[in-house]
């Protein structure tokens, strides 16, 4: 049996959901896939996003503000205050967007995994989704893989078209338990240990009332025994006596962007097409926008019957003049502290305690929020420089020149 859309979106995270919303007010018939029983069925409970992020209404999604920041280096602790963001309930906010989605007219189906793409003469023509006994061709004018990372079906853009893969060894494997009865509310802490979190860090973030994530992530690590190592060797004080009552695994990649991320009747957004800031591993602002681009090409795409690659390459045209540096930047900064890593972050906080102006710097370098600015001020300063290499600073602030 076969069913045909205009758009066939595959994955409802927010990436996926921006750009069936987006095509679907255009005037284009979207179909998204959903892999879960339901929208934010298996994300993790909560999401720090940076300050100016959510417009008014998105405030039902917020659970709280991020008012103080502690950094934790093998042999240093620094405690920073000021006004880092929101807290977002992951789960209330992808079903938000699922929301807007189907009121502009998107139908959603969940519990769908999509296993294959159909191929045609002109390029990809649709997708397969299957689940036990039950088969379906879908066909589509465009396919908008927003599949992510983490999933056994997901990435299907580098997998079937690219036919390629993540690199291992530039992959985080990430896992969270929401903890019970955690104080401190509007804190959170972030560990670089680069034994337990190679290339990565762990971290509590608030969640609401008296809930917490507590979370890991980093490369060539078992991301379960590497959290419970975490907890039993750091004893955070803000989890003495809590307990986990569930747990979200997943990975990411922080290679950087994928080189193509459109070709004849399809396009990668989100993870799945490596929109990830690399410094932290966040990605929630460029999930929406990329998402947003990709609805806004693949309706004029549909709309003007050029649905192969040289329309297409709009899509990435346009995201990598929005952020593409930013992300190349957030590698650059990560790479720079791989070599000796728990030295230079003791060094670090050596010199964040001296300024206010150098930690809310560093705040937004690992947020990837303001980054000219944040980065010249950084790196003006010569113990900066210092730290992460001249050589790297000098290609560092390049990308601005």
């Amino acid at each position: 049996m076969s069913v045909e859309y205009d758009v066939v979106v595959v994955g409802g995270g927010p990436a996926g959901l921006s750009a069936a919303r987006t095509a679907s007010l255009e005037g284009a018939e979207v179909l998204l896939l959903e892999l879960q029983a339901q929208i934010g069925g298996q994300t993790e409970t909560s999401a720090w996003v940076p300050p100016g992020f959510l417009g008014k209404k998105f405030n039902r999604t917020i659970t709280g503000s991020v008012e103080k920041i502690r950094l934790h280096s093998m042999h240093r602790d620094q405690e920073i205050e000021g006004n880092f963001g929101k807290i977002v309930d992951r789960k209330i906010f992808d079903k938000f967007l699922a929301s807007e989605a189907v009121k502009s007219g998107v139908e959603i189906w969940v519990g769908s995994p999509v296993t294959d793409l159909l191929e045609g003469d002109q390029g990809i023509r649709g997708v397969r989704s299957e689940a036990g006994e039950w088969s379906e061709e879908i066909e589509s004018k465009i396919v908008i893989d927003a599949s992510g990372a983490k999933a056994e079906w997901s990435s299907l853009f580098l997998r079937k078209v690219l036919n390629s893969n993540w690199d291992r060894e530039k992959t985080t494997y990430t896992n969270e338990y929401l903890m019970t009865e955690v104080p401190g509310e509007g804190e959170v802490d972030i560990y670089y240990n680069s034994v337990l979190a190679p290339s990565g860090y762990a971290w509590i973030y608030p969640a609401e009332r008296e809930f917490a994530i507590a979370g890991i992530k980093g490369v060539r690590i078992h991301p379960d025994s590497a959290l419970d190592e975490f907890i039993g060797q750091e004893e955070p004080s803000r989890l003495e006596g809590s307990v986990p009552i569930g747990a979200y695994r997943g990975q990411l990649p922080i290679e950087g962007a994928l080189e193509s991320t459109a070709t004849d009747g399809i396009l990668a957004v989100g993870s799945s097409a490596g929109q990830i800031y690399p410094m932290s591993g966040h990605g929630m602002k460029y999930a929406l926008e990329a998402g947003r681009i990709a609805g806004q090409v693949t309706s004029e795409a549909i709309q003007e019957n050029r649905t192969g690659e040289e329309k297409l390459r709009d899509y990435d045209r346009f995201w990598r003049n929005k952020f593409k540096r930013e992300i190349r930047l957030g590698s650059m900064l990560r790479q720079a502290l791989e070599i000796s890593p728990d030295q230079k972050m003791d060094a670090l906080l050596d010199v964040l305690k001296e300024s206010s102006e150098l930690q809310e710097n560093f705040v937004n370098m690992f947020l990837g929020e303001n980054l000219e600015d944040s980065v010249k001020n950084f790196f003006g300063v010569e113990e900066c420089r210092w730290i992460f290499g001249e050589k790297k600073v000098n290609k560092l602030l390049s990308l601005y020149s």
